[in-house]
């Protein structure tokens, strides 16, 4: 990593913190689901894989983003959910090598992971961190938490693969790293 990726991580893990603090807490304070987490989440780690296109960069930024969140806001302790699953992310970007946005096929892919990785972002914040709750059980975790949050996997998909298509069709990727 040279200083630009060094750079790109801090903005891209300050874009995690915003989008959580804001969006991911209006979600749910007006609907209370989950959803806009997700979409502050996996906007930012597909944004990540795009922009780096290799392993590592979505960790960093969903596991620097979520420590810097749960610092600003310490009730907010499901944003553990989302550094795992950033991490899985990640690791299960390595089977596209981190080129999620080359081929059609790579994309297909890329929405699998990213609906996965949410799914299993709320089966840990539901089994684990909900368990006080007094609806809890595991089939609510498992069926209920965590199929909503799959469905904000494919919400941020909606919202993301235009975003990057648009910003693909205008070069950026290549000023940033041409200067």
């Amino acid at each position: 990593m040279d200083t630009t990726d060094l750079i790109l991580i801090g903005i891209l893990s300050a874009l995690w913190i915003v989008l959580h603090l804001t969006i991911g807490r209006l979600g749910f304070a007006l609907f209370r689901l989950p959803i806009f987490c997700d979409v502050a989440a996996y906007f930012t780690l597909l944004l990540s894989v795009w922009i780096f296109g290799k392993f590592g960069a979505a960790s960093i930024v969903g596991v620097v983003g979520s420590v810097v969140t749960l610092f600003l806001s310490p009730e907010a302790s499901q944003i553990l959910g989302f550094a795992v699953s950033a991490v899985l992310f990640d690791v299960l970007c390595l089977t596209i090598r981190h080129k999620a946005f080359t081929r059609i096929a790579n994309i297909v892919f890329v929405s699998a992971i990213t609906i996965a990785s949410a799914y299993f972002a709320g089966a840990v914040i539901g089994s684990v961190l909900m368990t006080t709750q007094p609806y809890w059980s595991v089939s609510w975790a498992l069926d209920y938490w965590a199929s909503l949050h799959a469905a904000g996997g494919l919400l941020s998909l909606l919202v993301a693969l235009p975003v990057i298509g648009a910003l693909e069709r205008a070069g950026v990727r290549g000023l940033i790293y041409r200067g």
